[in-house]
């Protein structure tokens, strides 16, 4: 760590200590007056609802201690209460909650460890100056008395100016490291007392139970959409094609010109046929994805776009329900860019940052994509959201477009959410 960081981090670490005490203070002294008079109320039923307001109040410290810590890089968990509702019982509903108590005793704790942390950080920060300071003016002081020249054995105001300078330096050195020390005891009181891992784990499962959600909704709403286009689309032009052929093949001995002409017309169907079920198959694992990887399926989306894309792709280890994720955005991203933007030119990226594979899709277009419901990209968002990931998407008015899909390399998803659309309606 280089000095600039070091200096700042312990300013912030000092800055933390003195708030947490001036904060603590006056939340001390409410909670625990409140806690006294409530508990002597109990028997006139008021107590109760004193009792409830010191819980209020512990808990509003704790939230500001967790925000002071989460400044210190020290994050920890926000609790879950029972749903609140109007009445009185819901208020008195926190008397029985464990984790109010918790927040209760972690007042109490900040406040007595605050009353040690504080003056320790305050004195030790101001210890290295002062002694500099002293050893500085020392010379126009006129003292005969030697003060600590005696731990080096040598008598005289030169020997005591050298300690002096010697143990403030060692002060002011080691400050940084017990400042952290005094931030680190602070972090592991809020972790045992403000750190409600069932409420950690609750949001984890409801998290999960969202993606998987969205993963099954985006599946039914790709599969819904193809059954209505392949019906509405191919299908009826197939029927058409039939209808030709067979028509053709009664014309063949008795007018073999317009035999000719109606089986151009049927070669025009299929070939017209064969576009639409590639354009409805957008977002249908295609055989490259599974046989030469998701490198060579977005450079073949690429050469098949309308506008002259360039491809970026770096080899990122990603789950086979990510990858059919990662090509349905890219594919769509395309679609919606060829149909909308007016664009000349394209770039597709992929890139690896950390335990993230980041897609970005830009070009230089007018502008304007939303991923908001209604637009085009509006089904993309729900499609990430089945695999963990997020989709952001910059268009101002006038271009250009960054598309920016991040998709976690190890999705905490599980796979029977994260099962591909499949290749056959």
């Amino acid at each position: 760590m280089v000095i600039g960081q070091l200096v700042r981090r312990t300013v912030g670490d000092l800055g933390f200590l003195v708030t947490t005490f001036f904060v603590a203070l006056p939340g001390f002294i409410v909670c625990i007056t409140l806690l006294v008079v409530g508990a002597g109320t109990i028997p006139a039923i008021v107590g109760f609802l004193l009792l409830t307001i010191c819980l209020q109040a512990a808990g509003g410290f704790a939230r500001v201690h967790r925000n002071l810590l989460a400044g210190r890089g020290f994050e920890i968990a926000q609790p879950s209460y029972p749903a609140r509702t109007k009445g009185l019982r819901s208020r008195l509903r926190r008397l029985t909650h464990p984790q109010s108590w918790r927040e209760l005793l972690h007042i109490v704790l900040v406040f007595v460890i605050g009353t040690a942390t504080f003056p320790i950080a305050v004195v030790w920060c101001a210890s290295g100056p002062v002694g500099i300071l002293y050893a500085i003016f020392g010379i126009w002081i006129h003292n005969t008395d030697d003060g600590f020249g005696w731990l080096l054995g040598l008598p005289g105001r030169a020997a005591q100016m050298i300690v002096y300078v010697l143990l403030s330096l060692i002060v002011m050195g080691t400050a940084p490291y017990v400042l952290r020390g005094l931030v680190l005891a602070h972090a592991g009181i809020a972790r045992a007392l403000l750190h409600d891992e069932a409420s950690q784990l609750r949001e984890q499962v409801s998290q999960l139970a969202t993606s998987r959600a969205a993963a099954g909704e985006a599946e039914a709403h790709t599969l819904r959409r193809l059954e209505r286009d392949l019906h509405d689309g191919p299908q009826q032009r197939l029927v058409r094609l039939g209808m030709d052929i067979s028509a053709a093949e009664w014309r063949i001995a008795t007018d073999p010109v317009q035999a000719r002409q109606m089986l151009r017309s049927a070669l025009a169907q299929s070939q017209e046929a064969l576009a639409e079920i590639r354009t409805l198959s957008r977002g249908i694992a295609p055989p490259i994805l599974s046989e030469q990887g998701l490198r060579a399926a977005i450079t073949a989306l690429a050469a098949r776009s309308t506008v002259p894309t360039t491809v970026d792709v770096d080899d990122v280890p990603l789950s086979d329900a990510a990858q059919n994720a990662a090509y349905f955005v890219t594919a769509e991203a395309l679609a919606n860019m060829a149909k909308h933007a007016r664009a000349s030119s394209c770039s597709v990226e992929l890139r690896r940052a950390g335990a993230i594979a980041v897609i970005t899709v830009t070009d230089d277009g007018i502008g304007g994509a939303s991923a908001a419901k209604g637009h085009g990209l509006a089904g993309l968002s729900e499609r990430l959201r089945g695999v963990d990931g997020t989709l952001a998407v910059h268009s101002p008015t006038g271009g250009p477009t960054h598309l920016t899909a991040t998709i976690p390399l190890t999705s905490s998803v599980p796979n029977s959410a994260q099962r591909p659309v499949p290749s056959r309606p």
